[in-house]
């Protein structure tokens, strides 16, 4: 198999080349170590316990993972591992918060520990993924020194210092060259377990998978372009490779099959006229900024400033980065003087960065055409340029330096440098460090070119030489110029607190909402998460259904973000629709003066109220609004109240269902747009970021309609609505005493995951509201109960059984024939 390999033109260690004895021959154990101690170089205030590892810049994602991990070991300790959270907003499947395994390590200690133990899962993925690499590099690489300076350069590349700090960006970082190693392996070896296994645990480990897939073809097309003999590569692929690579993913189903089946409810799964946009986007060039910063990234991302301060594309963790250290790119170059299989290599591969680079295409198709993003694909060209790297600089260690090749790589580096600069904005400072690195690199090449640094002792100086740019370089995008944030200043850890002791004081029922006139941490909406409360507003990778019923309650701005539905807000103060919600009780620092609140505590900078006519979590109605009704108050100036009070008074519908209840009469309202208007609601600012807060204490009776049309009603509903017999978050039990028939509606997002009974028999749902799980029932008593199970689970372990089977068989085939 070896020989084949060979044959087909892919390079191997050591082909050609005469076998050195070697001074390194523990590469894992040093390479840990290099790794240790430039971890604790640049990370130290962190590893102390000085600052916490997190930041308050646009790397506030890093605390919404922190909530998460925060919320999810409260649910490990109470529930196990429910499907369903009522903390995500209205609520929402919790697949999307297990799509880091790493994160689960950082749940270990319990909520109160979770920053503590974020930086150490940090440092285990630098640790994992620079062993992964080299393994990769050994099977490129004649020499243990040139595997553990590539394995290095990968660990601190400027991807994982800067969007690894997004903890489950550094997935991709982790198991990307272990794939690569994998398919190394078959093709050199004919294995057929490393395969497999090594991608169904890239998929498991939460990678998107259509990068993975997308990933595959790109290796794919570069393994047949740079092989001596590209017909015989693409067969090995399209009969091996490929083959492999499926089993992979039926192994990883019981994980991805649900992944797959919450992606395709969301709202971000764009019409065609948007995948038509994207994709003439991805076949236009590159725009010249854009290609600035590519080229820029080259250097670390950094050099354009840090944090909110950066020069980028989208934010400063979509845009690109490609820094890997300046030794493997001065000495790329060194290729061209080695073998024909490694001038092809060479070739090939820098092609393929620059299409890359010029063409979005490839890079936007990796993620659907659903978002221009770079983020995983970015490891695409560092592993490329330090494969590339690993090639030059076993050459270099084994046959010397070629001086002109030397200049060139070294040349060529200075003037990008100088064309970034002169072109964009930089931070002096690090281009000059840059440029510092190019020169010294070229400096020691070029002595040991001469004979004055020994072959035996220029790996040892590459080594040290290589940490100590590393760490330079990591040093100031950890430490500098980021708002970091220290333990005892912990954003969640305010007045919030105190006021969720006092709620839980006052005796509340199983299931109630809480709502705050504030966010604990600017614009993340995750504080239900890390203050362990159910609340309204959130920031998560949201369904169709409860999108669809913030954009028709006018919650949402329809701003042009691609990811805009990422963030749904509180209702403000539309105490009706917090009312409609199940909102209970309201924390708030500034005096509410609302119908129906009761202040029930208060402390230094807050209050919390009680509201009277919040409703259960599930009620009967017996009118209905069809929602081209509804539509008719988009025109009205006080339409938000209007749509508000009709969810106090009747379920909305897309067609009338006459059996189970009565169209409502809207002329009432109707008649003046602004009859008996809530003060409130004549301030009311909506919007994802800007909804404004009442704080009027001079307030009359808000209007004649509100005692009959919203306090009555809703007190009417109270009494027949669920009362919760038992609550968590994927069961949900109690009992309804409806007088009439008509349409059971929860404030519980549609999900294809719950199912309902009544009386202990299976009832269809549907969606009303705009969204909400709603079904018919008769007057009486009934027994309610909600269940939610995990959609495709099941059938997802059935196919990762299979695939187990599979994968046996073709590991007793493959002994049989190695015994033959």
């Amino acid at each position: 198999m070896r020989r084949e390999a060979v044959d087909l033109g892919l390079p191997d260690a050591a082909a050609g080349a005469p076998v050195q004895r070697t001074w390194l021959r523990w590469g894992p154990a040093l390479l840990l170590a290099l790794l240790a101690l430039v971890a604790l170089v640049v990370l130290f205030p962190f590893i102390t316990g000085e600052y916490d590892f997190a930041f308050l810049d646009v790397a506030t994602d890093t605390h919404q993972g922190r909530a998460g991990s925060m919320h999810l070991a409260r649910l490990f300790a109470t529930e196990g591992i429910p499907g369903w959270s009522f903390s995500i907003g209205l609520g929402a499947p919790t697949l999307f918060m297990f799509n880091d395994p790493f994160m689960l390590l950082s749940q270990l200690g319990g909520a109160d520990h979770v920053a503590q133990l974020r930086l150490w899962v940090y440092l285990l993925k630098i640790a994992l993924g620079g062993g992964f690499f080299y393994l990769l590099a050994r099977s490129w690489a004649e020499r243990r020194e040139t595997a553990v300076i590539a394995a290095l350069a990968y660990s601190f590349c400027g991807y994982v210092v800067v969007n690894g700090i997004w903890d489950s960006e550094t997935n991709i970082f982790v198991f990307a060259p272990l794939v690569a190693w994998a398919i190394r392996r078959h093709l050199r070896t004919g294995d057929v377990v490393a395969l497999p296994l090594a991608l169904a645990a890239t998929l498991c480990a939460g990678v998107f998978f259509l990068l993975v897939g997308v990933s595959l073809l790109v290796a794919f097309a570069l393994c047949v372009a740079a092989a001596e003999q590209p017909r015989a590569m693409a067969r090995r692929w399209l009969l091996g490779v490929l083959p492999l690579c499926a089993l992979g993913f039926v192994l990883a189903a019981p994980f991805e099959l649900p992944m797959v089946l919450q992606l395709f409810d969301s709202p971000r799964i764009g019409t065609a006229s948007q995948l038509e946009r994207f994709i003439d986007r991805g076949l236009a060039p590159s725009e010249g900024y854009q290609l600035l910063l590519q080229l820029g990234g080259l250097f670390h991302k950094d050099i354009f400033g840090v944090a909110n301060y950066h020069w980028s594309w989208m934010q400063y963790l979509d845009s690109p980065g490609f820094y890997v250290g300046m030794l493997p790119l001065v000495v790329l170059p060194q290729l061209w003087r080695g073998t024909a299989a490694d001038r092809r290599l060479l070739v090939v591969g820098l092609v393929g960065i620059a299409v890359y680079m010029l063409f979005p295409l490839v890079r936007l198709s990796a993620f659907g055409f659903a978002a221009p993003y770079y983020r995983g694909t970015l490891v695409w060209v560092t592993l490329g340029l330090l494969v590339l790297g690993v090639r030059a600089l076993d050459r270099v260690l084994v046959h010397g330096v070629d001086r002109r090749m030397l200049l060139v790589g070294a040349g060529t580096l200075l003037v990008l440098l100088e064309v970034v600069a002169w072109l964009a904005p930089v931070q002096i400072e690090h281009a000059a460090r840059m440029a510092f690195a190019i020169i010294a690199w070229g400096v020691v090449l070029a002595t040991a070119a001469t004979g004055r640094i020994s072959r035996a002792a220029l790996p040892a100086v590459l080594l040290a030489l290589l940490a100590v740019e590393l760490a330079a370089t990591a040093w100031p995008s950890f430490n500098e110029k980021r708002m970091l944030v220290k333990p005892d200043e912990r954003p969640f850890d305010d007045l919030s607190l105190p006021a969720l002791a006092a709620i839980r004081a006052d005796n509340p029922p199983p299931f109630y909402r809480v709502e705050k006139t504030f966010d604990s941490l600017a614009w993340v909406l995750n504080d239900a998460l890390a203050q362990d409360y159910r609340g309204v507003k959130s920031y998560y990778y949201h369904g169709r259904s409860v999108v669809r019923f913030h954009e028709n309650m006018d919650l949402l701005t329809g701003s042009k973000l691609v990811n805009h539905t990422n963030w749904l807000p509180s209702p403000g103060n539309r105490y009706m629709l917090h009312s409609a919600l199940g909102v209970r009780y309201l924390i708030s620092h500034i005096p509410l003066n609302w119908y129906g609140l009761q202040k029930v505590a208060a402390g230094r900078g807050w209050s919390v109220y009680r509201n009277e006519f919040a409703l259960p979590l599930g009620v009967v109605h017996t009118r209905q609004v069809t929602e081209a009704q509804m539509q008719l108050f988009a025109c009205l100036r006080r339409g938000v109240w209007l749509k508000d009070l009709v969810l106090a008074n009747a379920v909305v519908l897309g067609e009338p269902m006459p059996r189970w209840g009565r169209l409502a009469d809207l002329s009432m309202p109707a008649h003046d747009s602004d009859a008996g208007v809530p003060p409130e609601y004549g301030i009311v600012g909506i919007g994802g970021w800007t909804h404004v807060w009442a704080a009027r204490s001079d307030l009359d009776d808000p209007s004649k309609y509100t005692e009959s049309h919203y306090a009555e009603p809703a007190r009417a509903l109270q009494r027949t609505g669920l009362e919760v017999t038992h609550f968590a978050n994927d069961h949900v039990a109690g009992t309804i005493r409806p007088e009439e028939r008509g349409i059971l509606v929860f404030s519980i997002p549609a999900s294809r995951g719950w199912t309902l009974q009544v009386d202990g028999q299976p009832v269809p749902w549907f969606a009303a509201n705009y969204g909400m799980l709603a079904a018919p029932v008769e007057a009486g008593t009934h027994r309610i109960e909600l269940k939610y199970r995990v959609p495709g689970l099941v059938q997802g372990l059935w196919l990762a059984g299979a695939g187990l089977g599979v994968l046996l068989l073709l590991l007793l085939r493959a002994r049989r024939r190695a015994a033959a």
